[in-house]
């Protein structure tokens, strides 16, 4: 029986391509590849959902690299599809070769993302995958020009932006719960692009950063920046993430908790504090304000 590892997000065409996979006689081990912009929450639910037990692997540290230069660009925002894929079915071939795994598989449809997806954006991902004769798309029969040991699957090629093929599909096989097909990475979200993309442009690349803009405002300084929660629980979130940044709040510890990444002037801080102290309700003078938190 071969054996494969297949990505899997969580969504109707990793579901159905990992299902098809099983009723074609092939062992699929589904893998989710986690970075502060894509969670492993939602692919982890459906999985269970779906009884499939799903690996999760950081990939954060060869991410960085590609988001900082993708070779094939961004889209509307931040989102480096094209590059991102290709390093996500590199890095699953690489632990495949590892781990005696015979192929890597993917529920791509051709056709349904605007920018990954297209003939186009598939013929340049091809161009950055460094085993392609491992690579199985399940759902795209004329996108599989290279995997011979694949002929005994049972064929799909479905192409386009409808999934009413996918949909007939999962009814036929009970698979009745899965994940919408909005977007599921931050980089594709404005607001999220611009504050990842200031933390690049500072060089302020440690992991738990990305983490921290999630959660609250965020204002940019010339060297740095600072993250200001909304509520009591960005200000847990944010508390939990702190290392040995600086940290401001109220001294009566009832105000929005704001941490500092990376370095700022005293006249940026004054700064700061003032705007510190207009998403304030409990007070409106500097000195209520300490930074040891």
């Amino acid at each position: 029986m071969l054996k494969g590892l297949h990505l899997f997000s969580g969504g109707l065409d990793s579901i159905l391509s990992y299902k098809i996979l099983q009723e074609s006689n092939f062992r699929a081990d589904a893998v989710f590849f986690e970075t502060p912009f894509f969670s492993s929450e939602k692919p982890i639910e459906y999985g269970k959902k779906n009884n499939i037990n799903v690996r999760i692997i950081n990939i954060f540290p060869e991410y960085i690299s590609v988001l900082k230069s993708p070779k094939y660009g961004y889209g509307k925002n931040l989102n480096p599809c094209i590059d991102c894929k290709a390093l996500m079915i590199n890095k699953a071939c690489e632990i495949a070769k590892r781990e005696g795994y015979d192929f890597v598989s993917t529920g791509e449809v051709l056709g349904q993302r605007p920018m990954s997806q297209t003939k186009g954006g598939l013929v340049k991902q091809e161009k950055l995958l460094l085993n392609k004769d491992m690579v199985f798309r399940v759902l795209s029969y004329d996108s599989n020009p290279h995997n011979e040991r694949m002929k005994s699957i049972k064929r799909v090629n479905i192409t386009g932006r409808e999934r009413t093929i996918q949909i007939k599909m999962a009814e036929e096989r009970n698979i009745n719960e899965y994940q919408t097909p909005s977007g599921g990475c931050l980089l594709t979200y404005k607001e999220y692009s611009y504050k990842a993309k200031t933390l690049l442009m500072k060089n302020l690349i440690e992991e738990r950063y990305f983490y921290m803009i999630k959660s609250g405002r965020f204002l940019e300084f010339e060297k740095g920046a600072a993250v200001i929660g909304r509520d009591e629980k960005d200000n847990e979130k944010l508390l939990s993430l702190r290392k040995n940044e600086k940290g401001f709040q109220i001294q009566t510890g009832k105000g929005p908790v704001a941490l500092i990444i990376g370095d700022i002037s005293e006249e940026e801080i004054f700064s700061f504090k003032e705007s510190l102290l207009n998403y304030s309700k409990n007070s409106k003078n500097e000195k209520d304000y300490i930074c040891s938190i």
